[in-house]
This record gives C-alpha cells, structure tokens and sequence, in this order.
C-alpha cells in the first residue's frame, strides 16, 4: 500500500466524511428503489433506457453505469419478462440489440422516475444555488483526480 501524497490526519477525516456522504446517498437511492420493488441498479437501468430511448443498448448501459455486463442482463431480462422492455436487432452492429420501453414500461417508468426527478429537484431546489455549484465542481475535481491517480498507479505497475 502506497503512502498518500499527503499523509494528513485531516485528509483522511475528510476522506471518512465523503464517505458517510457518499453512502448516504446510495442508501436513499436504495431506499427509494425498494419502495417501487426495485434494487438501485435496476432504477438506474430503468432511467438509462428512459433517458435515452434511440441509442439505448446493454454495452450503452454498461458504459453508462460501469455495471457488469452479467447484471444489466440480468436486470434486464426481469423487465423483459415483466413486459416493461423489448429488444430489437441494431441495423447497425449486428452485436448489440436496442432496448426499448414496451408501452406499459414507460407507464412504468413515468410514475417511478417522476417521483425520483422530484426528490432530486425538491433536494437541489432546497440547497442555495452556490452549495449546487460547488457540489458540482467539487465531484467533478474529486473524479477528474481519482482518475489520474489510478492512473498513475497504474502505470506504476501496482495495480493486478
């Protein structure tokens, strides 16, 4: 195990911080899910396939959500099953198969992804438009940073 750059006792006290944080919101996301029958991952496929109802795929999926292949097939063969999706061959790449909402699927989707999109706006709406921006910012430099940093490891050869 490497030492951190700057091995401080307030970084890794920040460090315990984002992760209540970060956990936190996972668990509400879970929560949420869970009152619609849902695991998180499974709301979030739901909302991939929602969101972008042309170019929608199970490899888009994976891209999108960094979920293994093995889970969104999964997932979505539970909503097939359910009559919430069905899939069609890309004219495109032969490889992949288009997902789309079956009409009941996007009634579906409508009712659990309204009430998602009003807690997230109800959440931002009641934080102060520079919280907003500076949670933006901060995610975004805290990612862009984790992945130089692994990068680096990486290239360092101390990763499997």
């Amino acid at each position: 195990m490497k030492d951190c750059p700057e091995d401080s006792t307030d970084i890794r006290e920040m460090l315990e911080s984002y992760y209540d944080v970060y956990f936190g919101v996972d668990a509400v996301y879970e929560q949420f899910a869970k009152l619609h029958g849902l695991t998180s991952s499974s709301l979030f496929i739901l909302t991939m396939i929602y969101q972008h109802p042309k170019e929608c795929t199970q490899h888009f999926i994976c891209d999108k959500l960094f979920y293994p292949k093995q889970t969104v097939n999964t997932i979505l063969d539970s909503f097939e099953k359910k009559g919430y999706i069905f899939k069609e061959k890309n004219v495109q790449d032969k490889r992949n198969k288009n997902v789309h909402l079956t009409e009941a699927g996007q009634q579906y989707a409508d009712v659990i992804l309204s009430d998602m999109r009003y807690l997230e706006e109800t959440a931002l709406t009641n934080m102060r438009p520079e919280e907003r921006t500076a949670m933006l910012q901060g995610e975004q430099a805290f990612l862009t940073q984790l992945t130089q940093a692994l990068s680096t490891l990486n290239k360092q050869g101390d990763l499997p």
